[in-house]
């Protein structure tokens, strides 16, 4: 089982994003639940996200509390909470950030990728939600959903320009 938890700001397109994530995993063959969690519901506030995935029946329906993978949609957050809470050791954090992974401090043994989602965002679709962007880098950085079926369910959820998107993630995410 792979566990993973998402941290993003109302209106990038998080919860979404994962609910796709969730559809291609299940496509691909495989059992995925998402929880979502927030507080207040506006534009910029942050948003939690709490998403299993295995081969086999998911027979709990918790928080995520020890992920194997973390996704940050907005490194802004990191002032505020401790995104490397409760992560595990050798797990993965893939960041929506301009700078290198080797400029991230991470704790140790922690695998850092980083995509520039926000540039490729307004330059594929015109818009700052780094959802699909970050879709592709983690189809890239995990390589446990088909990247074709993630990005079929891509296309079908929100149209070529986010399928672009997707693609520019998958090529560009560093690690």
């Amino acid at each position: 089982m792979i566990e993973m938890r998402f941290h993003g700001r109302g209106g990038q397109g998080t919860v979404k994003g994962c609910q796709v994530l969730v559809k291609a995993f299940v496509e691909d063959g495989r059992y995925a639940q998402f929880i979502p969690a927030f507080g207040v519901e506006r534009k910029g506030s942050p948003v939690y996200g709490y998403l299993r995935q295995d081969d086999k029946e998911i027979r709990y329906n918790c928080l995520v509390y020890r992920p194997d993978v973390v996704v940050v949609s907005d490194t802004s957050l990191m002032e505020a909470i401790n995104v490397f809470d409760g992560i595990r050791k050798n797990a993965r954090i893939i960041l929506n950030s301009p700078y290198a992974p080797d400029e991230i401090q991470a704790p140790e043994g922690i695998l850092v990728a980083t995509v520039k989602a926000t540039d490729i965002a307004l330059k594929t679709i015109g818009t700052d939600i780094p959802n699909t962007v970050m879709l592709g880098a983690i189809a890239k950085i995990l390589d446990v959903v088909s990247k074709e079926v993630l990005r079929a369910q891509v296309l079908e959820k929100f149209g070529w320009k986010n399928a672009a998107a997707f693609d520019a993630g998958y090529e560009q995410v560093q690690f």
